[in-house]
């Protein structure tokens, strides 16, 4: 009489389908075996069992035949929409194909599928408020993730006020919320103040894009240029307090100042030591214009935040860009 077929079950989508991964292994390495002499389902004692009816497409069964109790076959049934099934086995022992291996090529698949970039991924930015769970990652540099403000993202951009702006925030950084006060939706798009755009803040700081009318700042001409507002150290003197939360910065707290020019527009970087801001005693800032708007990007630090984490406050302030075009 036929042997039963061992407990390992066919594979279906709805009650196993990890074992899919298992058989499709599988079927490859038996592939190349030769057809058993009894994989056509003979009645005699020994045969192989072609279970037909199955509903998948690849299924697995294992047999022990007669004659030697320590032999085992594997085999790989083929069913096809009609019903019928093919099967091709041969001895594990001869062949190399035991019941081991194809457990192993299962495990190997469930651990590949445990360890995917994507189940990483899921891991790392498990708290979804974490800017990395939502943003794109930016190709040139890993672990920090793209932020752009789109035209309906800040009061100010849904009144037309500025063009959208672009920079890099580290992926375990989350937004803040900013207030209405600060933000000025009360006022847009006539704020004849500085407003706050967005804020992000992490371990090793906080970031914040601010604008001050031009208006403010004297400058009565449409669209001017940060160099028609002022040169670099004379602006600085109008716009420090909105970069330190406080007053305005002394000479001697100025540790580096620079321009830089991308994509025609011009940036002026400030590096300031300041012990009475508000965000902390290191303080960065790339400054541009944007319509009628002085935009700064601007980064507050701790002595200790500062010791760690320097180069990626500078990377994240140095990827500021304004009137990013989509």
């Amino acid at each position: 009489r036929p042997i039963p077929p061992h407990p390992f079950r066919c594979a279906n989508a709805r009650n196993a389908p990890m074992m899919s991964a298992t058989v499709s292994a599988s079927a490859a390495l038996a592939a190349r075996v030769a057809p058993h002499p009894r994989a056509a389902g003979s009645k005699r004692g020994g045969g192989a069992t072609v279970r037909r009816g199955c509903d998948t497409r690849v299924c697995a069964s294992w047999h022990s035949h007669p004659g030697s109790s320590a032999s085992q076959s594997s085999a790989v049934t083929t069913t096809g929409g009609d019903g019928d099934s093919k099967v091709a086995m041969a001895p594990s022992v001869r062949d190399g194909l035991l019941r081991r291996d194809v457990l192993s090529l299962g495990s190997a698949a469930i651990l590949a599928g445990l360890y995917s970039p994507a189940a990483v991924l899921a891991t790392e930015y498990k708290d979804t408020k974490m800017v990395g769970a939502y943003m794109p990652e930016s190709a040139e540099a890993p672990g920090f993730h793209v932020f752009t403000a789109t035209p309906t993202r800040t009061p100010a951009l849904r009144a037309l006020a500025l063009e959208p702006y672009q920079m890099l925030v580290p992926g375990t950084w989350k937004e803040a919320p900013v207030s209405n006060a600060r933000s000025g939706n009360y006022c847009q798009p006539r704020c004849d103040e500085a407003t706050t755009e967005v804020q992000f803040s992490g371990p090793s700081g906080t970031v914040q894009i601010i604008i001050i009318p031009t208006t403010k700042l004297l400058i009565a001409k449409e669209s001017p240029t940060i160099e028609d507002v002022g040169s670099i150290d004379g602006l600085l003197d109008a716009i420090s307090p909105a970069i330190t939360g406080s007053v305005a910065v002394e000479a001697e707290e100025v540790s580096l100042m620079e321009t830089t020019s991308i994509n025609g527009k011009t940036y002026y970087k400030y590096e300031l030591l300041t012990p009475f801001a508000d965000s902390g005693l290191h303080n960065l800032a790339a400054v541009s214009t944007s319509k009628n708007y002085v935009m700064i990007a601007t980064i507050g630090a701790s002595e200790k935040q500062w010791a760690k984490s320097s180069e990626d406050l500078k990377r994240i302030i140095s990827s500021f860009r304004v009137d990013v075009r989509s």
